[in-house]
C-alpha cells in the first residue's frame, strides 16, 4: 500500500510538472523547452527510490523501440533481397528439430524457411531464444552449418553458399542465414566467386535483421 500511494504521489507530481510546463510555452524557444522538460524529468526519476516506481523507468531505453514479428523481420530480408531470396517453405517444429537439433523447450518462438528441392540449400533460420538456451541455439546451428559444408563438398555452388553461411544473435534472437538465390552466372568463375557473392547477400540479411530488431 505504501509503495502503492508512492506510485500514485509521484504520477501526480510529474503530471502536474508536464502541465504547468504548458504555460508560457509559446514564447519559450522550441530547444530550452524541450531541455527543460527533460532535466526536470531526469530529477523526478533520480528522486524515486530505484525500484519503487517501475512505470516510468523500467525498461526506459527500450521505450521508443519497435517490436517485430517474426513474418516481419521475414518480411524485411525479403524486400531487400527481392528475387535473390529462395527459401520459400516454412519449417514446423519437428522438422526444425531434426534438422537442427533445435527443440521446443529452447526458445519463445522460431522461424525457419529453406526451399522446395534438396537440391538448393538456400535457408533462413531466426529463433527467438530463451534466455538460458541463446548458447546451445548458437552450438546447434554452428553444426549445422559444418554439416551443410560437408554434405555438399562435391556441389560446388552448393559448397561456395554453405561456406558464405552467416549466424548472429542479435538480443534473443539466433539468426542463421544461407542465402544467395542463383549463382548460375557465377558457376564458371569458380567456387571462391560464389561464396564472395553469397557472403554479400547474407551480410545484407543480417544488416537489415539487426536493424529491424535494434531500432
Amino acid at each position: 500500500m505504501k509503495n502503492s500511494m508512492c506510485k500514485l504521489k509521484i504520477i501526480m507530481m510529474t503530471c502536474s510538472f508536464f502541465l504547468l510546463c504548458g504555460c508560457g510555452e509559446e514564447n519559450m524557444p522550441q530547444d530550452d523547452l524541450v531541455n527543460g522538460r527533460r532535466a526536470a524529468g531526469e530529477q523526478i526519476l533520480e528522486d524515486v527510490e530505484a525500484g519503487n516506481f517501475p512505470l516510468f523507468w523500467e525498461d526506459a531505453d527500450q521505450a521508443d523501440r519497435q517490436f517485430y514479428t517474426l513474418p516481419e523481420l521475414e518480411k524485411e530480408v525479403k524486400n531487400l533481397l527481392g528475387d535473390s531470396y529462395w527459401p520459400e517453405v516454412n519449417l514446423s517444429r519437428s522438422e526444425l528439430e531434426k534438422l537442427t537439433g533445435i527443440t521446443e523447450d529452447m526458445y519463445v518462438d522460431f522461424l525457419a524457411e529453406r526451399q522446395v528441392l534438396d537440391a538448393h540449400i538456400d535457408t533462413m533460420i531466426i529463433i527467438h531464444a530463451k534466455e538460458d538456451y541463446v548458447g546451445d541455439i548458437e552450438r546447434n546451428l554452428e553444426a549445422y552449418r559444418s554439416n551443410m559444408i560437408e554434405q555438399n563438398k562435391n556441389y560446388p555452388q552448393n559448397l561456395g553458399k554453405a561456406k558464405a553461411s552467416r549466424m548472429e544473435t542479435i538480443d534473443d534472437y539466433v539468426c542463421f542465414v544461407q542465402l544467395g538465390g542463383d549463382t548460375t552466372s557465377l558457376a564458371d568463375k569458380g567456387q571462391e566467386a560464389v561464396t564472395a557473392h553469397c557472403l554479400e547477400e547474407n551480410e545484407r540479411a543480417l544488416y537489415v535483421l539487426e536493424q529491424t530488431i535494434l531500432q
